[in-house]
């Protein structure tokens, strides 16, 4: 056999042992898995050992289904953008008047010691007599009088719920005004990513199947006491039949 003739053998031999692994391989489905389990033995088949593939393909099928749970995810694209936009428009508004509050307040030079030292709370423990006490009440009264507030504790609570909703809806903003994909978008093209990912393991899986029949042994036999059909007899039988070729040339070459 020369060269060029044990070349093609070896190429015949993994599109054969390949076309095996597919069959023993079609899908990632539960079945299907466990089935090619049963048939080959082989230990990287066993369900334990594929929780890291299942936890993968998880991950991005969790997403989708939050994405279909958004109210936006019935919108077509156009359709996202546009109502984001508006919302957009709104968040300004609230944070314009949610913000005049907060600024006002953070513009006194004494507003962050009053909160230091929890003024207008019970963590407030400065004396009377302490000259600092007095400071802190000349400021409060400034700021309520500034702000339109009666009393301090009064302005205190509305800052604190403006600083918290000014957080929320600075993170909704900064969203909305990001060129990030509608919810549609993102949903699509996570099902083009499960798609790709399943496609990749299942290939990486049917190869490492085939380099396991190529070397034979142990999952050869199993295979053969798993009552194969008649089609898959006729492919084990030429594989068989090529690897004696294989072997012919090189006991010649020896």
């Amino acid at each position: 056999m020369s060269n060029q003739q044990r070349q093609r053998t070896e190429d015949f031999l993994r599109q054969e042992t390949l076309k095996i692994a597919k069959i023993l391989l079609p899908s990632l489905e539960s079945e299907a898995v466990s089935a090619a389990h049963r048939r080959t033995g082989l230990s990287f088949l066993s369900p334990a050992l594929l929780d890291v593939l299942c936890a993968e393909r998880q991950e991005l099928e969790a997403r989708r289904r939050e994405l279909e749970g958004m109210p936006e995810f019935q919108l077509s694209p156009a359709e996202a953008k546009r109502t984001a936009q508006e919302e957009l428009g709104r968040l300004q508004e609230y944070q314009a008047a949610l913000g005049s509050v907060v600024q006002q307040c953070q513009a006194h030079p004494r507003f962050q010691l009053l909160l230091q030292v929890g003024y207008g709370t019970s963590r407030y423990s400065i004396p009377f007599w302490r000259y600092s006490f007095y400071l802190d009440r000349w400021a409060a009264n400034e700021l309520c009088a500034s702000t339109g507030k009666n009393d301090f504790q009064t302005l205190l609570d509305e800052y604190q719920s403006a600083e918290d909703s000014l957080k929320i809806l600075q993170a909704r903003s900064q969203r909305l005004s990001s060129d990030h994909p509608s919810p549609r978008e993102e949903w699509e093209q996570c099902g083009l990513q499960l798609e790709k990912l399943k496609a990749s393991q299942l290939s990486t899986l049917q190869t490492r199947i085939q380099l396991a029949l190529l070397k034979g042994g142990e999952v050869w036999q199993v295979l053969k006491a798993s009552q194969p059909g008649v089609e898959f007899v006729r492919l084990m039988g030429s594989v068989e039949r090529l690897r004696d070729q294989l072997e012919d040339f090189r006991g010649g070459r020896r």
